[in-house]
């Protein structure tokens, strides 16, 4: 479920976890929680790959798992480039 503060690439990547967990996700989600695996990081991956037009790479999902630490890196990560 959207935040109120959330902007629209955020908003975007809590639609592409929740669709593939399968679950409402909060900010403090935990994909492993989730039920999140190996496919389910893949399915993330190429998700907000289509959703932001960036993808991630699959280790961020696992060394960041829950959802507002996943983003944040995911921010930091663009914002150094490639």
């Amino acid at each position: 479920m959207p935040q109120q503060t959330d902007t629209a690439e955020v908003a975007a990547i809590r639609a592409v976890w929740a669709g593939v967990l399968n679950a409402p996700i909060a900010d403090d989600a935990d994909f492993f929680a989730l039920g999140g695996n190996s496919l389910a990081a893949m399915s993330i991956c190429a998700g907000v790959e289509e959703a932001t037009g960036s993808r991630p790479r699959l280790r961020v999902v696992f060394d960041h798992p829950r959802f507002h630490e996943y983003v944040h890196q995911i921010a930091a990560t663009a914002q150094e480039g490639p």
